[in-house]
């Protein structure tokens, strides 16, 4: 059996670089949860994988007291110093599954590029038993999409995946255009049986990476850090000499940062 709550530490090994290379979200996304959760000055708030606090910041910013629960410990040091202006923001070093809270005790539950890393035969039960009647639920990522504008430099990437790590080319799935970005937990959440009042949001995002940049982000993901050290270190390599050679050493990657909002039965 998967053991969720290890899964995400393989992020932890690198915090300080997932901190400078993982793209952030649009206010307007933030501006969204806030909107649908109907949000008061005193609402309490629950971050379920906070990472290194880039999506809890610009909730503290807006004066929300937040829990923030992260399984990693070096994610969980950087989050706490980001975070020190902001008492009323909480991180505390522990998984989902082992995190204990009186019930109904929030009225926001909000995940970040983590809901898929937790168990799925308890993630909806327990969010539900969080939330006071009413709370709303928030879970959003960012999706990698492709136009005109990224299409060229994602046949060239691949390119090098074939030729230095057929392992990760062989999974490679093109991104669809930004209509056509799957929404898998559209039906995941009304099935749970614990959600209701779905509502989706898509904001697109299109962020601009050096060379050197853009590998810093390669290396923050889990397939990449399951490489072997030594591909690992020449597939970062080509792709930056890709990038520097082929276009100028500059790159953009699009995405849509992925929104969905429900409410708690």
């Amino acid at each position: 059996m998967k053991d969720y709550s290890k899964t995400p530490l393989v992020h932890d090994r690198v915090a300080e670089l997932y901190d400078q290379a993982r793209p952030g979200y649009p206010a307007a996304l933030f501006d969204d949860i806030v909107r649908y959760a109907r949000l008061q000055e005193k609402a309490r708030l629950l971050e379920i994988g906070c990472g290194t606090g880039q999506a809890t910041l610009p909730l503290a910013e807006r004066g929300h007291a937040i829990d923030c629960v992260e399984p990693g410990a070096r994610m969980v040091a950087i989050a706490r110093a980001k975070l020190a202006d902001f008492p009323a923001a909480t991180v505390i070093c522990t998984d989902f599954e082992s995190f204990s809270s009186r019930p109904a005790s929030y009225d926001l539950l909000l995940s970040a590029t983590a809901f898929h890393w937790l168990d799925p035969a308890i993630r909806f039960q327990k969010a539900h038993e969080l939330l006071k009647k009413g709370g709303a639920l928030a879970l959003f990522w960012h999706r990698p999409t492709q136009t005109g504008i990224s299409r060229d430099f994602e046949d060239a990437l691949q390119a090098v995946y074939r030729r230095v790590a057929p392992e990760l080319a062989s999974k490679y799935e093109p991104a669809p255009s930004p209509d056509l970005v799957r929404t898998e937990y559209e039906a995941l959440i009304p099935a749970s049986g614990y959600f209701a009042e779905l509502a989706i949001r898509k904001h697109r995002v299109a962020t601009e990476y050096s060379a050197a940049a853009y590998a810093d982000l390669l290396e923050t993901f889990s397939d990449h850090q399951s490489l072997e050290p030594a591909k690992r270190l020449q597939l970062l390599s080509e792709v930056r000499r890709m990038i520097e050679l082929e276009f100028a050493g500059a790159v953009v990657r699009e995405t849509v940062a992925l929104l969905y909002l429900a409410r708690r039965n």
